[in-house]
């Protein structure tokens, strides 16, 4: 069991399998993490490089080298956003 937090880099198609395990999303870091407590080892896929710095929710000034991983994310966080926002709630449906 892990004493802290772990962020995952989970893409958005397998974010139902990652919340289904017990993943949580961090909206301010735009990330999903392991709640300190739970086990990291079913997360093996998608955990980040531990020594990488994680990407805050501001763009960065310094030139992009994986311009298009970049991209995906940008892509994910916004189809996150449109799918939020459209989908159906137990309240709209008659």
């Amino acid at each position: 069991m892990n004493t802290s937090n772990v962020n995952l880099k989970v893409p958005f198609n397998e974010k139902d399998q990652a919340k289904a395990l017990g993943a949580r999303w961090n909206a301010e870091l735009k990330l999903w993490y392991v709640p300190e407590g739970l086990d990291s080892a079913p997360f093996e896929k998608w955990l980040l490089n531990t020594d990488a710095p994680i990407k805050s929710a501001t763009k960065a000034t310094a030139p992009r080298t994986a311009a298009v991983d970049d991209h995906d994310d940008d892509m994910d966080a916004i189809n996150a956003r449109f799918r939020e926002a459209y989908e159906s709630r137990e309240y709209d449906v008659l």
